[in-house]
């Protein structure tokens, strides 16, 4: 069974890093996993202080991904920033079945949108936003629609 599971300040525990980090696999890369493990633990705090929503994307009793979402802007624009999308390590760069033969960082990212096109009815939003943490990602989230602000590292798709 699929399930998006949506954390807030209001319905987490302390525990919440702790409870992600041992239900996931992080990358074989040592190095890597490292940055996926503080990254992890720094969203869940946010999630914690009412910066940041997150959602689990799980299918029965794995986690396959999340997406860490808040409001920010760029310029004059309000935006959805999307501040972490994680994808367990025995799923990534696979289409599953049970997401429609999409990739988990495809489905995560169309979620994304869907969350920012009903955001954008409430309080207009123009864009969705993010920061791909290396040159990799960025390819990544080109090819799923991103496009480049000029002159700086953030990639968007106009809603």
């Amino acid at each position: 069974m699929l399930k998006l599971q949506k954390y807030t300040s209001k319905n987490t525990s302390h525990r919440l890093g702790i409870d992600v980090l041992s239900s996931v696999e992080l990358s074989e890369d040592i190095n890597q996993s490292q940055r996926e493990k503080y990254f992890i633990e720094d969203i869940c705090k946010r999630v914690q202080k009412s910066n940041t929503v997150l959602y689990l994307l799980k299918h029965n009793h794995d986690i396959l991904g999340f997406v860490a979402l808040s409001v920010s802007s760029i310029g004059d624009f309000p935006s959805l920033q999307i501040d972490y999308l994680f994808v367990n390590y025995k799923f990534r760069g696979k289409k599953l079945e049970v997401l429609d033969n999409l990739k988990t960082s495809s489905y995560l990212v169309e979620f994304s949108i869907e969350v920012a096109h009903e955001i954008q009815e409430l309080a207009g939003l123009r864009y969705l936003v993010l920061l791909p943490d290396n040159n990799k990602l960025q390819q990544v989230y080109k090819d799923i629609g991103f496009l480049n602000l000029p002159k700086q590292d953030w990639l968007y798709i106009k809603l």
